[in-house]
């Protein structure tokens, strides 16, 4: 079976080419997208079934609604839900990214099965981002790590932060508390492609999860989320990399440890951290896990406020770890990577030059 074919039918060709334009991006070459402005040839199209679903205005419900193998859904103007007509409506006029939300959470499961937004069958690489220290970095270190991450496949990053601001220091406000929510579908045996999707926001190439909404949230009788789920999510989502914050408490995580191929440990230079990092190495090597560990020294400044600063970050010295991190562990091509060496200093894609930083991953 070939690629799950959409069909956008809009008046306006400006507005029904961007948001064509922004789900193939999204889905990249797992649906195919076609764009109509006349009502007479998405009508052939229907008819010679070339098209899976259609998302068009108003004005052309009428003719769709006769394909009853065709889901529809209306661009409606002040509209959302069930409209009138018994047909799922979606907002016009608000992002492209919500609209393909919504479009994943009404008809999502149209999308999936061969030829549409199913699982790929290849091995995941789990990372981990782990320390005995407190606020030192951990949560930069894995965004990073999957913006670079991003370039060479899908990546989602998640946290296990007990207490994380995550979306609000992304300019995410009010995202859902979706790994959570996830965990749920996963327990009654529904968790989907179109699921996933409809849950992760971006941060850059990157795709990331908000973090539980509360603090029982991340237990289960007591006891933290089991390995089964990351990898349902990882395997079902099609994800290359799935970079996980293991969070403040690593109490009975043993196991989702173990199944990061590398796990990278900001260290944190004071006395005090020198200790907490030491009893945490003898816990792992315990464990049998001491191998995985890669330590590092996360410079992390927080000024100019913090969604301000992880850009910065990216774009500086945590981002200069994790990409030396990835290269020396082999999870980067030459090249990949947002940040063009000088003699002197840093230039981002825009050719703003930063003050060089003297900062290095330490050995293992």
């Amino acid at each position: 079976m070939g690629r799950k074919c959409i069909g956008i039918y809009g008046k306006e060709r400006e507005y029904a080419g961007k948001l064509a334009g922004y789900i193939r991006r999204r889905c990249g070459d797992e649906l195919e997208v076609r764009v109509f402005t006349k009502k007479e040839i998405l009508k052939e199209c229907l008819e010679s079934d070339q098209l899976d679903c259609v998302l068009v205005e108003k004005d052309a419900w009428g003719l769709c609604r006769n394909y009853g193998n065709v889901w529809m859904a209306i661009l409606s103007e002040g509209e959302a839900g069930q409209s009138v007509y018994d047909i799922p409506c979606i907002e016009k006029y608000q992002s492209a990214e919500q609209i393909w939300k919504q479009l994943l959470k009404l008809g999502g499961e149209r999308l999936t099965g061969n030829g549409g937004l199913a699982a790929e069958n290849s091995e995941t690489v789990f990372l981990g981002v782990a320390s005995a220290v407190h606020g030192c970095g951990k949560t930069a270190l894995g965004l990073c790590l999957s913006r670079f991450l991003a370039k060479q496949g899908r990546t989602l990053f998640l946290t296990l932060d007990e207490f994380s601001c995550l979306p609000e220091i992304l300019g995410e406000e009010g995202a859902e508390a979706e790994v959570s929510e996830l965990y749920y579908y996963y327990s009654q045996k529904e968790l989907t492609r179109a699921r996933i999707q409809s849950a992760v926001c971006r941060w850059g190439e990157a795709e990331y999860l908000a973090p539980a909404g509360g603090l029982g949230d991340l237990y289960r009788e007591g006891k933290p989320y089991e390995t089964d789920f990351f990898r349902c999510i990882a395997e079902t989502g099609a994800y290359r990399y799935v970079v996980i914050d293991m969070g403040n408490s690593l109490f009975q995580k043993e196991k989702l440890l173990g199944m990061c191929r590398k796990l990278y440990v900001p260290e944190g230079k004071t006395e005090e951290n020198a200790i907490r990092v030491d009893q945490f190495l003898k816990w792992m090597e315990y464990e049998g896990l001491l191998e995985r560990l890669v330590r590092c020294n996360v410079t992390w400044k927080g000024e100019g406020g913090r969604q301000y600063s992880f850009r910065r970050a990216h774009l500086l010295e945590t981002g200069a770890v994790a990409r030396s991190l990835l290269q020396k562990d082999g999870f980067l091509s030459d090249g990949a990577g947002d940040f063009i060496y000088e003699e002197k200093g840093y230039a981002d894609r825009t050719g703003r030059k930063y003050e060089k930083a003297a900062v290095s991953p330490s050995g293992t």
